[in-house]
Parts: C-alpha cells; sequence; structure tokens
C-alpha cells in the first residue's frame, strides 16, 4: 500500500477500517437479493424435507376435511330418510306446483292474446306505409 504523501496514515486506516465494516451487510445484502432470485426463478425455496413434510400435512389435512365432510352427508341422508313425510308438507308442496302451473297457464293465455293483436308482418308492413 502507498504511504500517504502528507504523512498521516491515520485517516486512510480509519477510511479502509469503515469500508471493511459498511461492505459486510452490503456484501450480505447481495448474497440474500441473489437467493432470492434464484429461488424465485427456480422455485426452490425450502430443502426437499421440509417440501415433503409440508405435501404430507397438507394431503393429510385433506383426508380429515374429506372424512368429515363424508360423515356430514350420511348423517343428512339418515335425516332424510328417517323423517316421515308430513301431510301438512305435501299439501303445501302441492299447492306452490300448483300455483306455479297456473301462473304458466295465464302467462301463456297473455302471450297469445299478445300475439293476436298484432298481427302479422304484412299487415304491419301495410299499416306503415
Amino acid at each position: 500500500m502507498n504511504k500517504n504523501p502528507w504523512g498521516h496514515d491515520e485517516g486512510m486506516e480509519r477510511l479502509e477500517k469503515g469500508v471493511a465494516a459498511a461492505a459486510k451487510p452490503v456484501v450480505k445484502t447481495a448474497e440474500d437479493m441473489f437467493k432470492d432470485a434464484l429461488q424465485s426463478l427456480t422455485g426452490n425455496y425450502k430443502d426437499k424435507q421440509a417440501l415433503q413434510a409440508e405435501e404430507a400435512k397438507k394431503i393429510q389435512e385433506a383426508r380429515v376435511r374429506l372424512a368429515q365432510i363424508n360423515k356430514e352427508i350420511v348423517e343428512a341422508r339418515k335425516k332424510r330418510e328417517h323423517l316421515p313425510a308430513a301431510p301438512e308438507a305435501q299439501l303445501l308442496r302441492a299447492g306452490q306446483e300448483k300455483k306455479v302451473v297456473e301462473k304458466q297457464k295465464k302467462e301463456s293465455v297473455l302471450a297469445k292474446m299478445i300475439k293476436s293483436r298484432q298481427g302479422s308482418k304484412e299487415a304491419m308492413q301495410r299499416a306503415s306505409g
């Protein structure tokens, strides 16, 4: 290393020590950024054992949820099969179906009336000029 021509090497040594101290976190940050970029490009965020353990955990949770759903389905089916159909519910359902059919008939009658009032396309053309 060259000596300072003015004879003061202390300032240069302090500067070098300061640069070295500042360089360590910069190098660490650069290494971390490179590592993150590499992981995002390759998709390798963790080691294989951690990934396998995480996948096994997800599969286990999915199996537990599936078993719970299947159990609820079986219980709902049993309740539905064992409940006797109440006559009031049947009458209510029949009344609702009747109302729907009547509404459809009314709409079709109304549609027929509108159609008959419109006339043909030829008559419409003659009437308009």
